[in-house]
């Protein structure tokens, strides 16, 4: 035996055995199942940014022709942020009931109505001893000024895609994504003209399993009333699917004053939340008899 094969020997005899092996965890290397299948030429075309416009004009108009009457509950929220506060406080809410019928038939019916610490303390000033003032009872009629309009349309969300915004605005498709069974195109604008600063840029979803608006994104580079209103933050439209047919949601809009108000503060949040609709239902001509308790 070669004297090499000696020395390995004894080496392995002085080595201390090995410790024994601890139960752990097993991991198995496996090789990697790869397939590649050759490119197939598609050869059909793809929808053009100036069909999908068209047939979102012709989607959104079908929505409003399917609607006959409506009834919807409308919760209008301000809030404002006073001078050291840490959060927003509530400054009114106002609750409405909604009734449409075309062709024009609408009536707004308030529900109740919720006022904000500053509102009251304000109110609270202007009362005597002996009862109300004249400006008090006055006051008590200011509500947030919000339209309501008789139509079935919602072009808070539709604005820039009407046939005749075509010339105003500039379009852009952003991204296509498939969300379960919907395909759902990103469509950006901004004003066709440069000097044009006081209309929106935005972005909007479409749904084109019936080619209308389900979300609307808006910013506004320069605030359209800049003596009162210093900037509007993003404005966000969303709508959501009742009874068939698509309907707002909310609609939410944060801005800044140009000049802080004593006591109100400089931030304020506005807000539009919309719920219990009732589409195409039977509306009696009751419902539509009276003064209108809004605009």
């Amino acid at each position: 035996m070669p004297i090499l094969w000696w020395f390995a020997l004894l080496s392995i005899l002085a080595s201390p055995p090995a410790a024994p092996r601890t139960p752990g965890p097993t991991v198995a290397v496996e090789d990697t199942l790869y397939t590649e299948l050759p490119e197939e030429l598609v050869t059909a075309p793809r929808v053009t940014l100036d069909e999908i416009l068209d047939r979102v004009a012709r989607g959104e108009a079908r929505r409003d022709s399917m609607i006959r009457t409506q009834a919807f509950t409308a919760a209008v929220r301000v809030m404002h942020k006073p001078r050291g506060a840490a959060v927003p406080q509530l400054l009114e809410e106002t609750v409405w009931r909604i009734y449409k019928r075309k062709p024009n038939q609408m009536r707004a019916v308030q529900l109740r109505k919720t006022e904000g610490e500053l509102i009251r303390k304000q109110k609270k000033k202007k009362v005597s001893g002996e009862g109300e003032t004249a400006s008090s009872k006055k006051d008590d009629d200011d509500d947030v000024d919000v339209d309501f309009s008789p139509g079935m349309s919602e072009e808070i969300a539709t604005f820039a895609f009407s046939p005749q915004s075509r010339r105003d605005f500039k379009y852009r498709i952003e991204s296509r994504e498939i969300l379960g069974d919907h395909l759902i195109y990103r469509i950006g604008f901004e004003p066709r003209s440069p000097i044009d600063v006081y209309r929106p840029t935005g972005r909007v979803w479409i749904d084109t399993n019936e080619f209308v608006i389900v979300r609307q994104e808006v910013a506004f580079d320069r605030s359209p009333v800049p003596v009162l209103i210093k900037s509007l933050d993003k404005m966000i439209v969303e709508r959501r699917r009742t009874g068939g047919t698509w309907v707002l949601a909310r609609v939410v809009m944060r801005g800044e004053l140009t000049v802080p108000m004593p006591k109100f503060g400089r931030l304020f949040e506005f807000a539009i939340l919309y719920d219990d609709y009732l589409i195409n239902q039977n509306l009696p001509d009751s419902v539509f008899t009276g003064r209108s308790a809004a605009k």
